[in-house]
């Protein structure tokens, strides 16, 4: 389907969970992937991808892998610069991008002529990074009401309150040590948002216990580059202003400035919905300059296939 066949809309929606305000707008959720600027190796995503720069596809990539496309259909895969390498197109949906070099091969499966090359993904690409930079920027906000014990090199996120959602504010260098393990433990909240303030550098951690993929997204709010080695990433990643490298694989989507890695990595469609606790309509200034940053951005997180 061609992306001239979209209909976008601009919205914004305050969240107040007693913890402060989170700004919440619809585009970016939709998608499993979104990089500001360029996706460099091979990648299965199993919902949409959005590329803000170029797309080097270093083995065979497969996009849309799972069809977490939101109803209505959306495109695959979106890149705002050129395309090279090789790549499959799933579920007849389709691929859009602005240019794409001679050796390059997208295939469609499930679908006929699915790629459009020559669109012009520059103000969506702007409104995507700008809703990117808001996130983060509103989560960092909240205040923390849950705290990281360390035993050793056993780190327990633990929250004993009584809200739905769970706030820490932790530094990189204080959980994401050589060989520290790291448990969660959410007590009564549903939710969780891990603000991660400095660079990440991983040597042999890992996530331990049970995470609740969906619920659980990772705010690396300040870092410039992320290096998760061969961690397995358990939640979403949102790292704004970071050069991602590596993982294991991501059981969450990971929206960053950029994304390399090695060999071949998986991005599970466990995407993250923020709390609706109390939602409250923002003041009409605030949804103006929300508006003004954001620009055309798609539909609202709608029923999933």
């Amino acid at each position: 389907m061609s992306i001239y066949s979209k209909f976008f809309v601009a919205a914004g929606l305050g969240l107040s969970l007693g913890l402060g305000s989170v700004s919440a707008t619809a585009g970016l959720l939709n998608y499993n992937l979104v990089l500001a600027e360029n996706l460099t190796g091979a990648v299965h995503v199993e919902g949409m991808t959005f590329v803000g720069g170029n797309l080097v596809s270093t083995q065979m990539s497969e996009f849309n892998h799972k069809d977490f496309t939101p109803e209505g259909s959306f495109d695959g895969l979106e890149v705002a610069g050129n395309v090279s390498g090789q790549m499959k197109i799933m579920h007849g949906e389709t691929a859009v991008y602005n240019t794409k070099s001679a050796g390059a091969q997208i295939d469609c499966v499930g679908s006929v002529n699915c790629t459009t090359g020559g669109v012009n993904l520059s103000a969506k690409k702007t409104a995507l990074t700008n809703e990117m930079s808001a996130l983060a920027s509103s989560y960092q906000g909240l205040s923390a009401n849950a705290s990281a014990v360390v035993s050793g090199n056993q780190v327990k996120l633990k929250y004993t309150g009584s809200d739905e959602l769970a706030v820490f504010s932790l530094n990189a260098a204080d959980v994401f040590f050589q060989n520290s393990g790291i448990e969660l433990d959410l007590g009564l909240a549903t939710k969780a948002i891990i603000n991660v303030a400095g660079n990440v550098d991983v040597t042999n951690t890992n996530l331990n216990g049970a995470w609740n993929y969906s619920n659980t997204l990772w705010n690396f709010y300040t870092a410039t580059t992320v290096d998760f080695n061969y961690m397995a990433v358990r939640g979403s990643v949102l790292a704004a202003n970071a050069n991602v490298f590596d993982a294991a694989g991501f059981d969450g989507s990971l929206y960053a400035k950029s994304y390399t890695n090695s060999s071949l990595r998986e991005i599970h469609g466990f995407f993250w919905t923020p709390p609706t606790t109390e939602t409250e309509v923002p003041e009409p200034s605030i949804l103006a300059l929300l508006l003004a940053g954001l620009g055309m951005i798609g539909f609202g997180r709608l029923r999933r296939r």
